[in-house]
């Protein structure tokens, strides 16, 4: 995290300043308000920065921006708007955004309708008055609804439109479900088909319920192998009680 706001900070850093060069080729630039043997901590404008010294390499003193902005400041006639103007102005260019809104906030306080102060500060014009963006916005009937401003029927739209995406969403998935069951279903008659068809085969097998007698000639069956569950038929020289 330090890493990042270093290289923000020397994305933004200002010409004349203290500028502490660190061991790993990165350096950030402000005004030193604290350095002891350990540490030493920075101003950048828009906050401070601690490094420990021992991530240091040198530390070069100069005269900064931020330290030119409060000594001007402090200089300042009270009421004199176009001095903080001018001042605002600078801090801009300095890249000095927090003392820049600082300055044209001093403007506003001397000058409520000042166009360029009320513009820098984020302030639009409604009704012949100065106001923020929040309290236009809400002055003409618009809610906030996910980091947009908008109508309270444009947030009822949006919603109306998700809920009927839901639905059709969970009935794609209820049909899709059933078609999956449908395709268990099939597979499991199938085989249950196949299994009825297979125990039938088995019941259909010709069952002997007599006896064997071996001889000279090989087995002899008596009496006579017969079908179960179907009619023996007498051939010629036979009788039904012997040969």
């Amino acid at each position: 995290m330090k890493r990042a706001i270093v290289i923000i900070a020397l994305a933004a850093a200002p010409v004349f300043a203290d500028e502490v060069y660190l061991k790993g080729g990165g350096r950030f630039s402000g005004e030193i308000v604290e350095q002891t043997a350990d540490e030493v901590t920075v101003d950048i404008g828009g906050g401070y920065l601690t490094a420990p010294m021992s991530t240091v390499v040198r530390i070069e003193e100069g005269t900064s921006p931020l330290a030119e902005y409060r000594e001007r400041a402090a200089s300042i006639p009270p009421g004199d708007a176009e001095a903080w103007r001018e001042l605002a102005r600078w801090a801009q260019k300095n890249t000095l955004s927090s003392q820049a809104w600082e300055a044209y906030s001093q403007v506003v306080a001397i000058l409520p309708d000042d166009d360029e102060a009320n513009r820098a500060l984020g302030r639009v014009l409604f009704n012949g008055k100065w106001v923020t963006e929040e309290e236009s916005y809400r002055a003409r009937g618009y809610i906030e609804f996910e980091d947009q401003w908008m109508t309270p029927a444009e947030k009822k739209a949006i919603l109306t439109e998700r809920q009927a995406q839901e639905q059709a969403d969970r009935q794609a998935n209820q049909a899709e479900i059933r078609a999956i069951q449908a395709e268990i279903d099939a597979e499991q008659q199938r085989a249950d088909e196949e299994f009825e068809e297979q125990a039938s085969r088995y019941d259909r097998l010709p069952e002997y319920t007599g006896s064997v007698a071996w001889g000279w000639g090989g087995p002899a069956y008596w009496p006579p192998a017969v079908v179960v569950g179907q009619p023996q038929e007498l051939t010629a020289g036979s009788t039904a009680g012997g040969r």
